[in-house]
Parts: structure tokens; sequence; C-alpha cells
């Protein structure tokens, strides 16, 4: 049974207000005004390319502000669309709630307009790669899917395009489900769950919570993939409405599983084998996971595992997760910008054939660096970057030579002249990015540009 929605859904001459004009408050502004609400947007930065939305949302005829929030531009609202980058404290939400206005992220907006079925995916690693491998696995299928969420592709911006035949497969964030009210995916995969974003939750409990929201509204009639080889994944069990599948690299599970060298789907439904270990274009523990992953979920959507496997034997991954670039000189250069969080750094380390000079920093999460140091015996050495740099240096003091760069140009030179012949130049940040970059994406192309400024240089 699909829950009642906790307000009205807005419509023509509803008066909303949109907090935040990033990618994903500028899309759900658009959808408002397509839907004939009367919009305004409070923004607190003011660069050239927000002047540019601004102006193309005001000729939709959104009221737009930027460089301040004002209390009227809140004020008379039926509804408050928060973009996922707001924090809760934010003053234009504290304003809402104290009027007693309903605040809702634009995921949960999103949803209240989608036709098709959804598929939701989260986890604090590997969510991108899960969600991108499912969406070309349902393709495959001949399955009309719509990739959109986190992943940078606002779900409200795709609403147009969608009918009920469609599946829309989600990157979901603990931002979006933070604020949440209704949010009931069809089916709903928590891949694994690590401390992570401690600097808004702050604590594992809140982080945990917010995950939570992903599992609170579903029904009977929905489904659950979860990890059995990951305590923190496994324990939403218990919270599922419907039935549990499982994905696991340990033991044979109700879902799919590695056994034997081959990775084999086992649903009460569809069942067989997806592919040989060695046959995944990918290699490595987290690689088989997220392959794992994606073809239960495809499984509970009806497709054949055979199909999956062959999807998995060509996917080479995503840009700026564990993404070789160059090699010079026998030093393999390794783009993995998007681990932002410890767990994935470790992740990459230990992914690499051989010792690694890793380059890490940027903006901490209240991540707790230290337990990189058992990794020592394959970390040769770290550069540090960015304002938290210092932090890492710190937890790897006397159990890793550290070294600090005041630029990502720096990093890859200084690295460079450390790294030997089979070896890897590593940018896994553990950290975000907005220190010193717009996002991820332009952290690992400022990495791939020093890179090829390096290649240069290094040309006799």
């Amino acid at each position: 049974m699909t829950p009642l929605l906790p307000v009205l859904r807005p419509g023509p001459g509803t008066p909303v207000a949109v907090v935040g004009l990033a990618r994903s408050g500028a899309a759900a502004a658009r959808w408002l005004c397509q839907l004939g609400c009367l919009v305004r947007v409070t923004e607190l930065a003011a660069d050239s390319a927000l002047r540019q939305t601004a102006d193309e949302l005001k000729a939709l005829g959104a009221l737009v502000e930027l460089g301040r929030h004002s209390r009227d531009f809140i004020a008379g609202s039926r509804l408050v669309v928060a973009s996922p980058g707001v924090p809760p404290q934010s003053p234009p939400l504290q304003w809402a709630r104290r009027e007693g206005i309903p605040v809702v992220g634009e995921l949960e907006l999103a949803s209240w307009y989608c036709p098709g079925k959804i598929v939701a995916v989260t986890g604090s690693n590997g969510k991108s790669t899960v969600t991108t491998l499912l969406g070309e696995i349902l393709r495959r299928a001949g399955v009309e899917a719509v990739v959109a969420g986190n992943i940078g592709n606002p779900f409200c911006g795709e609403l147009g395009r969608l009918n009920p035949g469609t599946v829309v497969v989600l990157e979901v964030s603990s931002f979006q489900l933070e604020s949440s009210l209704s949010f009931h995916p069809d089916v709903a995969c928590l891949l694994n769950l690590t401390t992570n974003h401690l600097d808004r939750h702050k604590s594992l409990a809140a982080y945990r919570a917010a995950k939570a929201k992903l599992f609170a509204h579903q029904g009977r009639q929905s489904s659950a993939c979860l990890n059995a080889d990951d305590e923190g994944s496994a324990s939403f069990a218990r919270e599922a409405a419907g039935a549990v599948a499982w994905f696991s690299r340990r033991r044979k599970v109700a879902g799919a599983h590695l056994a034997g060298g081959w990775l084999t789907l086992n649903l009460p439904n569809l069942s067989g084998p997806i592919c040989r270990r060695e046959s995944l274009a990918r290699k490595g523990p987290h690689h088989e996971e997220n392959a794992l992953a994606a073809s239960c979920l495809a499984g509970l959507l009806g497709v054949a595992p055979a199909v999956s496997g062959e999807v998995l034997q060509r996917f080479q991954g995503l840009a700026h997760r564990q993404e070789v670039v160059a090699v010079l000189r026998g030093v393999t250069f390794v783009n993995d910008s998007k681990a932002t969080t410890v767990s994935a750094g470790i992740r990459a380390i230990e992914a690499a054939p051989s010792r690694v000079v890793l380059i890490a920093g940027g903006r901490d999460k209240g991540s707790d660096f230290s337990v990189l140091r058992p990794l020592r015996g394959k970390i040769k050495a770290v550069v540090a970057i960015g304002e938290d740099g210092p932090k890492i240096r710190r937890a790897l003091k006397g159990f890793v030579p550290s070294h600090r760069s005041d630029s990502l140009r720096g990093a890859v030179q200084a690295a460079f002249g450390m790294a030997r012949e089979g070896e890897w130049v590593l940018l896994s940040p553990m950290c975000t990015s907005f220190d010193m970059f717009r996002d991820f994406e332009d952290r690992g192309a400022h990495f791939v540009k020093a890179v090829a400024e390096l290649s240069n240089e290094c040309v006799p």
C-alpha cells in the first residue's frame, strides 16, 4: 500500500520556496515552475554560474535572490524544498519550521510525481557504480531505464520524460534521505554502512538514522537488497517491510553470491549463473561486491542473470573511480577523486597490485584516518593536500612517511618523485573537495591535467 503524502502536492498557484540553487535546487525550481507554482528561490552564494541559472528561472516566472537569505522568501510558502547541500540548521529551514511550513528535499518532491517504478541505491561506498551498472543492465535487457539522483542528474529534471513503464534507478545520499517524509522506493538497496559525514550528522547513529529512511515507508510489496557481508547493511533486515534479498562474496544467500569462481543469482523465481569471477572487467573484492549487488537488483526486476553477466564483462567503471589515467616511466597514475571516505580510500589502496604513493586530503567529514595505519606496508608515502591534510599527517606520523603540498599539481610532481616503476600514484582523497575545488569531478579533472603536464615534461 502506498503511504499517504504528508502534505498536499503543489500545483498551479501554490506558493513554494526553494532553498539552494545547485543542480538539485535548480531542477526542483524548474519543475515547480512547470507545474504553475508561485516559485521563490533563495541562494546564499552569487557566482556567475548561479546568476545565469537565476536568469533562466526568472524567465520561467520565478523570483530569485542571490547572495543572501531573506525571510520574506520563506514566509507565506505552503512548502519549502531544500537542496541536499543545505544543512538542516540553515536559517531559511529554521524559519520554515517555526512557521509550520513543511520542508522536503528534491528527492521527496520528485517521487510524488514519478509514474514509474523506483529503485533506490545508497551506501557509504559504491553507490554510483552500482546505480550506473544497474541502469546499463536494464537497458541491455530492453527495459526503459533512467539513472538519476545523487549521481549528478537530479530526479526532478527527468520527470517530464517518465512513463508508467519506466524504471528510475536513483543514487540516494544520506543528505537526501534526511529530508524525506514519505519516500518509498519499490526496491531499496543499502550496499554498506561505514562512518561518514559526521561533520553533518554528528554521530554514526544519526547517519544510520538518515539511511534508515530508505526503508521507513516501504510497503509489504516492496523489496530490500542488503549486503550479507557488511554488518551495517545487514542490520537493516529487521526494518524492511517487504522481502529481503541478499548479496555476498562469502556464502550462498537468497539473492546473488560468489561460489566456486562463479557469480550466481539465487532468487525464488529466477536463478542461474551470472559470469565467472575472472571474466569481470573490473577486478578486486569491492568490484565483485558491486557486481553482485547490481545483479541481485536486476534479478529482483526480472532480468535474467546472463544479461547481467554480459554487462559486467565489459563495464570499465566510471570516471574518477579508480581510473587509470596514465603510465609514466612505469608508474601508474590512478584518479580516484570520488573517494571521499576513508573506507573508499582503503578499498582503492587494497585494489592496487603494488605499493602506492597516496595523494589524500581536502575537507574532512569527521573521519578517523588512523585506520590507515595497518596498510603501512602498502602505502609507500602520503602527500597531503587541502585544509585537513595536516590531520592525515598527524594520524600517520611514525607509520607512513608524509609530505605536504599546497596544490594538487605540486602533489602530483612530489608523488612522482617518490614512486618507482611498478608502483601507483593514487589520488584517493578520503575528503570532500570543497576547500579547493568545485566538486570531486573538478578535482579529478585537475589531477588528470597535472598528470598530462607531467607527461609533457617527461618527454625527452
